[in-house]
C-alpha cells in the first residue's frame, strides 16, 4: 500500500527535510511552501533531490485563517491523485514531526484499510465558536490583511464593523448538517476522491466558503461525512494537538514537557514544532519514539533497557486503580516494576499518592521525563533482593513483571511483595504468548495464591471480578486483601 503526503510548509526549510527524509518506504511526498517564503537555488535543490519528494511548489500566498489555506490543501490533493496510486493522503504541515517508526505507520494503515482518520464535531457545538455559525456569517479578509501591521486585529475589526451594520451571511444549506474538524486528516483514496469531485460538479459550497474564517476546518468534515456517512470515519487525527497556550502559542508550541503526552495514545505526529522550544523534544523523539534499543535482562528477570516503546501502557487499567484509590481512600501507594513509570506519572497527575520502582537502572532518568519538573523519579529496587521496608504501603501494584522473574527467585519476590502491603496487592500479568521473546515462564494463578496464603493475602474476589471486567480479561489478574482484616470486618 502506497501512501501520498501532502505537506503544506512555510518558513523552517531544515526542519521540512527531516520530515521528508522520514518518508523512505511506500510514500510518496508532495510540498507546498508559502509563496511568501524566500527560497534559495540551494534549498530548492535539496528539496527537489529527495527521491520520496513528487511534486513542490509554492502556487499560492498562504494566510492563516484565509481561504487561501483550503484552496492549497484541495490542490495539493489533487496533484496527489493525479501524479501517486496512493491508497492513502495525509495532510501535514511543515511544524509537524513523526512519532512512530515508519514501519508501524504503515502496517497500521495496513491493518484499518478503508478507513477515513478526521476528528470532527457536529455543528453548532459549545466548544465550536461558543455554539454559534459566527465563522461562516461574517466575511473574516484574512487572505487580505497580510500587509496590514497586525493581520488578525484588523480583521477582528472589520468583522466588528460588519456586526454594527448589520451585515450577516446565511448559514450555507449545501446539507442539512454542517461539520466542523482539525484541518490535518488521513483520508483514503476513495475519500479524496469523493471530496475532489464534489467540489468540481457542486461548487456551490466551496464557493460559499470564500472569506469564512478557516474554511477547511467546515469544508473537508461537512462533505466527507455527509457523503460517506460515518461508519468508517474514526473520529480521530492521529496527531498529538496541545490545544492549551503554552510556549507562547494555542495550539502550544511542543518541548520535552510535553514528551509524556506522545506515548499515551496512539499518535503518529505532533504539532506544533516551533523553534527553540522544540530543540528539547526532538532529540527525545529520534531518540526514544522512531528508533529503540534491545532489551537486556538480568540474571534475576530483571530489564536493562534504556528505552519506553516495549513498555505497555494499558489506559483501562490506569483507569481502573485510579478508582480504585478514590473509592478506598488509599493514603500510600507503591509500583513494583514500574519501568519507565508511564502509571506513577499517571496516577500522580489525578493526585493519587504514589511512588515507583523497578530493577531497571535506566528507571530513574526514563521516569524523570515523564513526571512533572521537580517532582521525585522512580527509584530502583529488585524484587528479588532482600529489602529493608520501614513504611509498607496500602496499595501494592506489581504489574507485567511476575513472568520474568525465574521461579527460583519467586518466594523472595513474593514475600517482598506482602511485607510491602498493609492492605492490597494488585497483580497483573501478561499470558506468555505475547510476551516479546525475553525470557519469561507461565504464571499459575492457583500456584501464586498459595503463596500469597502463606503471607496472609486471600482474593478480594467481588473487586477483582470488576477488575477482570474492566479489563476485559478472564485472567492473568488479581486484587489480593490482607486475610486477617478481611476475618476482623
Amino acid at each position: 500500500m502506497r501512501h501520498a503526503i501532502l505537506i503544506m510548509a512555510h518558513k523552517d526549510i531544515e526542519h521540512l527535510c527531516r520530515v521528508v527524509e522520514y518518508f523512505t518506504q511506500q510514500c510518496d511526498v508532495f510540498i507546498h511552501i508559502d509563496r511568501k517564503t524566500h527560497l534559495t537555488p540551494q534549498e530548492l535543490e535539496i528539496i527537489n533531490g529527495y527521491g520520496q519528494v513528487k511534486f513542490c511548489t509554492q502556487k499560492y500566498a498562504v494566510n492563516w485563517g484565509g481561504t487561501s489555506v483550503l484552496e492549497c490543501e484541495l490542490y495539493l490533493l489533487q496533484k496527489a491523485l493525479e501524479q501517486s496510486d496512493a491508497e492513502y493522503f495525509h495532510l501535514l504541515s511543515g511544524q509537524d514531526y513523526p512519532v512512530r517508526p515508519l514501519q508501524e505507520f504503515l502496517h497500521f494503515f495496513e491493518q484499518n484499510a478503508g478507513k477515513e482518520y478526521l476528528q470532527y464535531i457536529s455543528l453548532p457545538n459549545p466548544n465550536w465558536e461558543d455554539c454559534t455559525f459566527r465563522r461562516l456569517q461574517y466575511f473574516y479578509p484574512y487572505d487580505q490583511a497580510s500587509l496590514q501591521p497586525n493581520p488578525r486585529r484588523w480583521v477582528q475589526q472589520q468583522v466588528r464593523q460588519q456586526r454594527v451594520k448589520g451585515i450577516k451571511r446565511p448559514i450555507p444549506d449545501e446539507f442539512d448538517h454542517l461539520y466542523g474538524s482539525s484541518q490535518w486528516f488521513s483520508i483514503s483514496r476513495k475519500g479524496a476522491d469523493v471530496l475532489l469531485n464534489y467540489t468540481r460538479q457542486s461548487t456551490s459550497l466551496y464557493r460559499r466558503m470564500w472569506m469564512t474564517f478557516a474554511p477547511e476546518e467546515c469544508y473537508v468534515a461537512t462533505v466527507l461525512i455527509n457523503l460517506l456517512g460515518k461508519d468508517d470515519i474514526v473520529p480521530s487525527n492521529l496527531r498529538f494537538i496541545r490545544w492549551q497556550k503554552e510556549n507562547g502559542n494555542r495550539p502550544a508550541n511542543l518541548g520535552k514537557e510535553h514528551f509524556h503526552f506522545l506515548m499515551e495514545q496512539k499518535y503518529f505526529f505532533a504539532r506544533k514544532m516551533e523553534r527553540p522550544y522544540c530543540e528539547t523534544i526532538l532529540p527525545l523523539i529520534d531518540r526514544y519514539l522512531l528508533s529503540d534499543t534491545e532489551v537486556q535482562q538480568s540474571p534475576t528477570g530483571g530489564w536493562v533497557y534504556d528505552g519506553y516503546r516495549k513498555y505497555e501502557y494499558e489506559e483501562a487499567f490506569c483507569n481502573w486503580v485510579t478508582r480504585f484509590c478514590q473509592d478506598v481512600n488509599i493514603k500510600s501507594a507503591i509500583d513494583m516494576g514500574c519501568g519507565a513509570g508511564y502509571y506513577v506519572a499517571q496516577w500522580r497527575r489525578r493526585c493519587l499518592p504514589f511512588c515507583g520502582y523497578d530493577a531497571n537502572p535506566y528507571t530513574p532518568a526514563l521516569s524523570s521525563r515523564l513526571l512533572a519538573e521537580g517532582e521525585t523519579p522512580c527509584g530502583i529496587a529488585d524484587l528479588t533482593d532482600t529489602l529493608h521496608i520501614e513504611c509498607p504501603f496500602e496499595l501494592v501494584v506489581c504489574k507485567d513483571v511476575l513472568p520474568y522473574i525465574p521461579s527460583s527467585f519467586e518466594p523472595i519476590a513474593f514475600h517482598n511483595l506482602a511485607a510491602l502491603s498493609t492492605h492490597f496487592i494488585l497483580l497483573s500479568w501478561e499470558d506468555t504468548s505475547s510476551t516479546i521473546g525475553i525470557n519469561s515462564h507461565p504464571i499459575k494463578e492457583q500456584d501464586l495464591l498459595t503463596h500469597f496464603e502463606q503471607e496472609d493475602f486471600v482474593v478480594e474476589r467481588y473487586m477483582t471480578a470488576l477488575l477482570r471486567l474492566s479489563l476485559k480479561r478472564k485472567d492473568c489478574c488479581l486484587l489480593i486483601k490482607k486475610g486477617l482484616q478481611l476475618r476482623t470486618e
